[in-house]
This record gives C-alpha cells, structure tokens and sequence, in this order.
C-alpha cells in the first residue's frame, strides 16, 4: 500500500509538471533527477532532452523515461514529454539511457540509448513530438563493431550531411572506440559501415569513456567526453587531444554528460552531475553555465561565474553583485567575445548599433548609475536601454579613447526611469569597427 501511494504521488506531480512552466538555476530543475542532457536550439527555442534516475538512493542506474522540456530564455522550463520505453521496441525498461535530437526536412529524430546495449530512433513533426518508432528495431545493433553502440550524438553538418557517432572508448582496449558512420536521407538508415575515430596527442585526457559529443565552430570539429575533448578538420578525424573545458568542480570532469551549443551569440555548456562508488547513489541533476573559446580554439567552462552564482544560474542578475562581467550576457549582435589582455574573457570588436542583452535584471530600480570597465582608441556611445534594442534610454555615456586597447578606465553615467524595468540592453554608437573593449559593468545603489 505504501509503495502505491508513493507511485500515485509520483504520477500526480509528473502530471502537474506537465502543465507547469519552471523558474530555474542550477541545478536547472529542482528537485527532479536529470540526467545525459543534450540541448538543441530549433526555431529560436530550446528543447532540452534528457533521461533520468528514478531512485534517489539506487546504487545502480534505474532510468525508466526520457523527458522533453522547452525554454525561450534558459530561465523558464516547460515539461513537454514524456517518452516511455514502452512506445519503443524497447518495452517496458529502466535502461532509458542518453538521448540526442536532430531536425532534417522537417521532421525530428530522438536517438536513444538502450542502455549500454543498442541505440535506437524515433520519428517526430515537431521537436517534442509525437514520436514514432518506424523501424521498430535498433538502428545501431549490437554486433554492429566489436565496441559498444550506445550514447549516441548527430550533428547535421553544413552540407545537410548527417553523423552519428557512438560507443566507449578505451586508449588500452583496440576493440573499445568511438565510431562514426554518415546517416542516410531519412535519418533512420546508416550509408556505411561505421569508422574508428582515432584520438591522438599527448595531452592527459580521453583515455577512456563513454558519453561522445560532436559539435562545429569555425570550421573545427569537437569530439567531447564530458568536459574532456579533442579537435580535428575533418569530421572522421583523427582527433587530436586537446583540455579540459572545466576544472574537475561541480561536476565539471570526464563524467560530465552534456553538451555544448550556441543560442543568440552565446554559448553554453549543460551537463550532469555523476559520482563514481558504491556509496553514493546514482542519482544526477543537470547545470548550466556559459561558454568560451580562446582564440586558439580552446573552450572554457565560465567557473568564474559557477563560484559567484552557481545557485541563481544563467540569465539573471542582480545590480547588486560587485561587478556583472560583459561576457556573461544572453544575447548579442555585432561584437565578438575574445580573450582579454590581462585575463579572462572581455567583449570586443564592437561595431555601430552592436548589442548586449541581460535579462532578468533584480534591484534595477535601485540604481542611480552604472559603471563601464573598458578600453579604446576610438571614440562612441554607450547607452543603457529598457526592454529592447529600440526601448526608453535609461542612461547614456560618451566614451573617448582610452589610450589602447590595453589601457582600461572606468566610465560612468546617471541611470533613471528604471522603476519596474527588468531587462536591458547596452547599445554602442560610433564609427569604428572595435568602437570598445569591454570588460565588465557595476551599478551604484541608492
């Protein structure tokens, strides 16, 4: 009896998520497991698919589903579906293991994990469905390599040509390795047989793990394993080892299953949380944080902004913090994030009319003015705007050089009418092509 209360409790809350729209941080949904995320942005929205640990206390992995949530913002999370392995050739199973999504000619395919078993797809008309197992059986059959077919991860490369690669890679093991093979047309077919990856290089990472994730920039090709990845040219490879995106805290390490993906400019980083031993439960939650890239290609995981506030997660801020760093902004147009001078990540090459976005802003209201941390060799404008691009000026400052790029000063300007206003954007005028170098920004209560 007791054990049926609680599955009714259970159904009852899951029916209420449904329907509910989640305010989150990191983790990014409260109190419910997430596990292996993958986010992917179709029609400037964010689909987020995910499996999940049942079992709080389990020390093995009790996956029963997999879950669909979207957001506008990466703030506000909606439960759209949820899949049960039932309506796969699955059955009834608790080895709902990783999932990933591709969109081609319209339609949506969730590849999915059978556990460490086989992988197999579902056909939807929409990113969250409904979808349909037309093949009914394994795209990705056990005897298919000598390795293991599961975790799969598509990328849709700029010539519409689809990837999916797959498996456990061991450096000491030749029958454990990534593979890769072109999917066909219809996204549920494969038109070769699959390849090894090779990995090459001497940096100490990639020596073995499941969890591959294939993602493009600048022409370079990623192959991670949680926060540990290599890069090469060529989709195939070889690839060569390249770091760490994260620094082994808060989960940032070669277990952390997630992604990384760009939405308005911006790029992030998900992933979940997992802690190998017999004592502690298999039992994850999924976190977001923004994304760098030096300009050698090198990717960073925005620790900086984990330590100072991991708990209120991306897309909000406070005109209370000491200072708001430019980079950690949710949408831009005509700048490019680029290492800085002395350290860290800084906006620059900001154009006429460039832009940055920051949401969800708390105790604006409460701001008299706000200060820039900046350098340049030009002058323009700055001007803080409520709303929108377009929206009521709030403040305007003029900016004359600085001296160089490397010589920084502090610039302010008298902030009004921000009572009831949430969102901001700082627009740049002027006539250069890197108008300013902007490092951070702070406000000064009342």
């Amino acid at each position: 009896m007791k054990n049926k209360l609680k599955k009714i409790v259970w159904i009852i809350l899951l029916g209420i998520l449904e329907c509910s729209v989640l305010f989150a941080g990191n983790p990014i949904i409260p109190n419910i497991s997430m596990a292996d995320p993958h986010i992917h942005i179709f029609n400037n929205m964010a689909y987020l698919y995910s499996t999940r640990d049942a079992d709080s206390t389990a020390h093995k992995f009790v996956m029963p589903d997999w879950k669909i949530w979207s957001s506008k913002d990466l703030v506000n999370w909606k439960l759209e579906r949820t899949i049960n392995p039932r309506e796969t050739y699955m059955g009834q199973s608790n080895r709902c293991w990783a999932p990933d999504v591709a969109c081609k000619n319209g339609s949506w395919f969730f590849y999915f994990s059978n556990g460490n078993s086989n992988t197999g797809v579902l056909k939807g008309s929409s990113p969250t469905g409904s979808f349909v197992d037309i093949l009914g059986k394994p795209l990705l059959t056990e005897d298919l390599t000598t390795g293991k077919e599961y975790d799969p991860t598509v990328l849709v490369d700029d010539d519409g040509i689809a990837y999916i690669a797959f498996g456990h890679y061991r450096a000491d093991d030749k029958n454990l390795n990534y593979y890769i093979a072109k999917l066909g047309s219809d996204m549920m077919s494969l038109t070769e047989k699959p390849k090894v990856i090779k990995i090459i290089g001497d940096a100490d990472i990639l020596t073995g793990n499941d969890k591959p994730t294939l993602h493009k920039r600048n022409g370079i090709y990623y192959l991670s394993a949680g926060t540990h990845y290599a890069t090469a040219k060529n989709i195939y490879g070889p690839y060569i080892r390249r770091g760490n995106s994260g620094n082994d805290e808060y989960g940032l390490n070669a277990r952390a299953h997630g992604n990384y993906f760009e939405w308005r400019n911006q790029w992030f980083h998900i992933w979940c949380d997992f802690y190998l031993g017999k004592e502690v439960a298999y039992y994850r939650k999924s976190y977001l944080t923004y994304l760098h890239y030096k300009d050698n290609g090198e990717m960073v995981d925005d620790v900086a902004f984990l330590n100072a506030h991991f708990a209120i997660g991306v897309g909000k801020y406070d005109a209370s913090w000491d200072k708001i760093e430019a980079e950690w902004y949710m949408a831009a147009d005509k700048i490019q994030k680029r290492e800085c001078f002395y350290g860290g990540f800084e906006i620059q090459h900001v154009k006429n009319n460039g832009s940055l976005y920051f949401p969800n802003m708390k105790n604006l209201d409460k701001s008299s003015s706000i200060t820039f941390h900046l350098s340049s060799v030009s002058s323009g404008t700055i001007e803080v705007r409520a709303n929108s691009k377009n929206g009521p000026v709030l403040g305007s400052v003029k900016v004359s050089g600085t001296g160089g790029y490397v010589n920084y000063k502090n610039i302010s300007c008298n902030l009004s009418k921000t009572q009831g206003i949430n969102d901001i954007y700082l627009i740049f005028k002027g006539k250069s092509d890197d108008l300013f170098h902007l490092d951070w920004f702070k406000f000064e209560l009342k």
